[in-house]
Order: structure tokens, then C-alpha cells, then sequence
């Protein structure tokens, strides 16, 4: 068995909810304290509360607009021989804080835009050797769930972390029976966590994993949960593999995600972002896969009737270049063309709207763009209005975000319609914040 449990020895300054919650002698937990910790919570302002706990619970959809803050659960794995759990961390309060920043809704206008996610690390498990096994090369330690033989696109075992030799080592016990420990789907189901960050080392020879894969339900255009349809594998930036067992009971939105110990915030925030746009592109939610894509640049056939949904499809570089602030030309696939005019809204993870390649986040010279008025109207004719968008929007969060595309990244979350956003729908109505979908 690992060493004691954890329990929120890195929650964030505004964490309230797990944060007085102490270990039992043994190093297990009371799942019914950590409940109770909610009780004071005002359901009219913010999730988990005394009301409601867990992702997916009918009481999200029904107060959606009513939500003024997110505090997700994190269930934090560290796998990682050569690191102590105070350095896993560290890393990832820094990610929350990079969260946090990227839901205040145009904070980069104002100081006083309120977060609306505030992740709280609820669990930090060491699952690390003490002392590995002698002639032990891998960096990993003998419990990653590795497959022997791999099967399907993955090598890491993710059905192994729903099983009771994992809920040993989460150590969650039961309060109806506290000889057993509560399982992932447990866990899940009680509210108690909504991600798994898996933290690994991925930069040496050891079996491969997602950079972020979920479960979810499937909704109507109605937001009314689908009755009876199976649960959505691919709620991530990709599928979890056949062989991986997510027991029925799994039922509620859960995401799984890989912070590699050898890279940064902006790294974490990508793998996050490409998660956003994972749950967009399966139509989990009809109302955000509608609105996300033409946000993202995903609907590029239809609106401008390329040959590709997306820059996505861009494989050399560079792909793209503008011959001027509202116009762009493009060579992909062994094709060219040349939009004009052409006015991008944010576009996507790996290109912002003045991108030339793939992770082209330092291009200085602007382009017209309507993201800062996202559906806002007020423009000419009733269109959102354009202003220059470039490098220097974002390089306020490079030091927030160095690695991968993270300044543009916490850039391109405040300007998703969040809380008090001035956006309308494709129905003319106030648009819905976007950030309560990632829980249904």
C-alpha cells in the first residue's frame, strides 16, 4: 500500500470544501466528512454544493445560469519514482491557477473579472516505489498500469483505475462499510471526484497514454440527458481503447488526464483545450458543438466552403500566410486557395487567428479577428465587430503559461463566453456560459 492519503495539502488558497478534511490515523478518508464539507455552500452560487456534488447531476442543467463558480475535484496519481508528491504539486497548483485565470471572462480587460473554475486538488496519492525493486530501469513506478501485451492506441491500462486494488490506494473508505474502499466509480458517482490527473513521465521508453481522455453522457437539443444512450468513451481528445473497462456504474461525466513531470503549465492547458474541443467535436451537447465549432474554426466547409473543416488539416509549414489584415492564403494537402476576406473568430488550440502553422502562438503581425466580440454584435450591419489580433494579446501570460501554446491558450479560455458574457445565441438569446458543459 502507498503511504498515507493526501487530502488537500495543496488545494488552492480559495479551496473550501475539502480543505478542513484530515486523514484518518491509518491515512484513509471518511468519505461522509468530505461530503458534509458542502453543506454551507449556496446553490445558487456555487458547485459542489449541499444540494449537489456530482458531475452530471440533474441539478446542474436545471441552474446552470445560476452558477457563479466551479470547484471540480481532482484526483491527483503520482507515478513518478524521481518525484516527490510536493514537486507534482507544485505543478499542478500552477495549472489551476492558469485554469482559474483562463475562466475570468476578458480578464485580460479587467482585474476584477471573477474566476469561474477554482479545481481543487482533493486527493494527492503517492503511488511511487519506496524503494523500487533492484535493477528497476523505468521511471514509472511498478504500479502504472502498463498492458502486457498492448492492445488497441494506448499502452496504459485506464480500466485498472477503476478496480479495488486502486480503491486501496486512493484509501477512500466507505461510510456505510468502512472495512472497503470507495472504487473511481464510487468516487465519481458520490461526487467526491470529477478528473483524474495522472501524473507520469512520458518522455522515456514505457507504455503510451492520452493526453486527456473522458466519459460522458449524451444530451438532446433539449439539454435533456438521452435516455438509455450509452455513455460517450470519447469525450476527450480521442477514445479510450475497447479493452478498457469502465464499469456500468460509471454513469457520470469523468475525465482523465496526463501531466508529464517533465513539462510546464502551458503543456497541461493544451491537453485540456484539446479535451474542450473532443467534446465539441462528438456532439455530446448539441448547443456547445454548435456554438464551439464556429468558435473554433472547426465549421471552415460550410462557412467558407474549404475542401477541410479546419486549419487541422494543415501538415506543412508553414501552411498559411496573409497577404493582408483580413486576408489569408493556404497550402494544404498538395491544394492551395485564398480566402478574402477573411475574418477568423478565435480558431483552436493549435492555431490562433494569425497562425501560420501548427503552434504558431509568436507571429507579431496582426490580422483581423471578431474573438473579443465573440456574437456580440456591433458592428456594421449587426456583425461582430473586428479588431487586429496578434502575438501581443497574449504575451501577458507567458510567464503564467511558458511551455506549448499556453499564453495563447489562457487567452483564447477568456474570451469562450463565460460568466457575464454579453454573446446571444444562433437563437438570439443571452448565450449560455460555456464553462458548466465540461461537468454535465
Amino acid at each position: 500500500m502507498p503511504g498515507p492519503v493526501d487530502v488537500c495539502t495543496a488545494c488552492d488558497v480559495a479551496a473550501r470544501d475539502v480543505s478542513t478534511i484530515d486523514s484518518a490515523s491509518d491515512g484513509s478518508i471518511d468519505a461522509a466528512a468530505l461530503d458534509g464539507a458542502t453543506a454551507d455552500a449556496d446553490p445558487g452560487v456555487e458547485w459542489p454544493n449541499a444540494m449537489s456534488s456530482a458531475a452530471s447531476d440533474p441539478w446542474i442543467l436545471a441552474n446552470h445560469d445560476r452558477i457563479r463558480v466551479m470547484r471540480p475535484r481532482i484526483l491527483a496519481l503520482n507515478f513518478v519514482n524521481a518525484r516527490t508528491n510536493d514537486q507534482m504539486l507544485t505543478l499542478m497548483r500552477s495549472i489551476t491557477a492558469a485554469m482559474r485565470e483562463g475562466t475570468r471572462h476578458h480578464g485580460y480587460d479587467t482585474t476584477t473579472a471573477p474566476a469561474f473554475l477554482e479545481a481543487e486538488i482533493a486527493y494527492s496519492i503517492d503511488l511511487r516505489d519506496a524503494p523500487p525493486p533492484a535493477g528497476y530501469t523505468l521511471r514509472n513506478s511498478t504500479r502504472y498500469p502498463r498492458e502486457s501485451p498492448r492492445q488497441g492506441t494506448w499502452g496504459f491500462d485506464y480500466g485498472q483505475l477503476f478496480t479495488d486494488t486502486f480503491a486501496g490506494y486512493y484509501g477512500v473508505r466507505d461510510p456505510a462499510n468502512p472495512s472497503r474502499f470507495l472504487n473511481l466509480c464510487e468516487l465519481s458517482e458520490r461526487g467526491l471526484v470529477h478528473e483524474v490527473w495522472i501524473y507520469g513521465d512520458a518522455d522515456v521508453p514505457d507504455v503510451s497514454a492520452a493526453e486527456i481522455l473522458g466519459i460522458m453522457p449524451r444530451y438532446d437539443e433539449n439539454f435533456a440527458r438521452i435516455p438509455g444512450a450509452p455513455m460517450n468513451r470519447c469525450a476527450g481528445n480521442g477514445c479510450f481503447d475497447a479493452d478498457d473497462v469502465i464499469p456500468p456504474a460509471c454513469t457520470r461525466t469523468l475525465r482523465i488526464g496526463w501531466v508529464n513531470n517533465t513539462r510546464g503549465v502551458g503543456c497541461y492547458m493544451e491537453s485540456l483545450s484539446h479535451g474542450i474541443e473532443g467534446i465539441s467535436s462528438q456532439g455530446t451537447v448539441p448547443f456547445f458543438t454548435e456554438h464551439f465549432s464556429n468558435f473554433a474554426g472547426f465549421d471552415f466547409r460550410l462557412r467558407l466552403g474549404t475542401p477541410f473543416d479546419s486549419w487541422y488539416a494543415c501538415t506543412s509549414s508553414p501552411c498559411l500566410a496573409y497577404p493582408t489584415s483580413s486576408s489569408v492564403t493556404w497550402n494544404i494537402g498538395g491544394r492551395m486557395g485564398t480566402i478574402d476576406p477573411y475574418v477568423p473568430i478565435c480558431n483552436n488550440a493549435h492555431f490562433p487567428p494569425n497562425a501560420r502553422q501548427h503552434y504558431d502562438i509568436v507571429n507579431p503581425l496582426p490580422v483581423m479577428s471578431t474573438c473579443r466580440g465573440y456574437r456580440q454584435g456591433g458592428g456594421p450591419g449587426g456583425m461582430d465587430i473586428a479588431a487586429p489580433v496578434s502575438a501581443t494579446d497574449w504575451s501577458m501570460y507567458r510567464t503564467l503559461a511558458p511551455d506549448c501554446t499556453g499564453a495563447w491558450l489562457v487567452w483564447w479560455w477568456q474570451n469562450f463566453p463565460g460568466l457575464g458574457n454579453r454573446s446571444t445565441d444562433s437563437a438570439s438569446r443571452p448565450m449560455h456560459n460555456w464553462w458548466p458543459f465540461l461537468y454535465y
